[in-house]
């Protein structure tokens, strides 16, 4: 009996259908991609104890494979980071930048240092600083345009031919999504409260089809800023 693809359900802003299609694939399968799409649900659901748990037991299987990945790191990064936890938000978040020869798989090698460099602007941390800027230097060197951007060497003009280049489609909207979580960045480095907000809002709003981390973290900080102000 071929499983129904909960991603289905997830594309169509189903989440409940979504997670528990996911979890009844899980009890049958086992399978890494199924728990992944279950924590993912249950993020999209906002219900962050129960996606740290998934992620949690993702990252120990990855480890106990040796398939560590950046992606599960920040992931329970973004969990802690949505509880308020952030000593702990941290530590996984430095992991894949600090014990960088300990990750066997990477998604986008930029976006580690990318997202510490969003985390540590926010929190203020001076020390996370010096280390995301010496690791936003090391990427550099492989012409990679959003590091260059947060480093000050690249304008806003030049970050927005990176989806631009792409005709409109779900590739575009990706790039764009992402895009527009970096400008917020950029804006807050600034100190333009107004302005960052408005990039957040555009990032969640375009969502990046659920496959962008920084859409995630967005979502977590539009809701943040949401709550206060209501």
């Amino acid at each position: 009996m071929i499983e129904t693809n909960p991603w289905d359900e997830i594309f169509l802003d189903n989440f409940d259908k979504a997670y528990k299609i996911a979890d009844e694939n899980y009890l049958k399968t086992c399978s890494d991609f199924d728990l992944r799409a279950r924590a993912t649900c249950s993020l999209l659901l906002g219900k962050y104890n129960n996606a740290l748990d998934d992620f949690l037991v993702l990252n120990k299987l990855e480890k106990d494979a040796s398939t560590a990945s950046d992606n599960t790191y920040m992931f329970i990064a973004l969990c802690y980071y949505a509880m308020g936890n952030f000593d702990e938000a941290i530590d996984f978040f430095k992991f894949p930048i600090v014990h960088r020869k300990e990750i066997k798989y990477t998604t986008d090698q930029k976006k580690p240092g990318c997202i510490l460099f969003y985390i540590a602007t926010k929190l203020n941390r001076l020390d996370l600083l010096k280390i995301v800027r010496k690791e936003l230097n090391r990427l550099k060197h492989y012409k990679l345009t959003v590091p260059l951007f947060l480093l000050g060497e690249l304008s806003e003009t030049e970050l927005n031919r990176e989806y631009k280049q792409h005709p409109d489609g779900p590739y575009r909207n990706r790039q764009q999504c992402q895009i527009e979580f970096y400008k917020a960045v950029s804006q807050l480095q600034n100190g333009r409260t107004d302005k960052y907000l408005e990039h957040i809002s555009r990032c969640v709003n375009l969502k990046g089809l659920y496959l962008e981390f920084e859409y995630y973290i967005a979502k977590v900080e539009y809701d943040r800023y949401s709550s206060i102000q209501f």
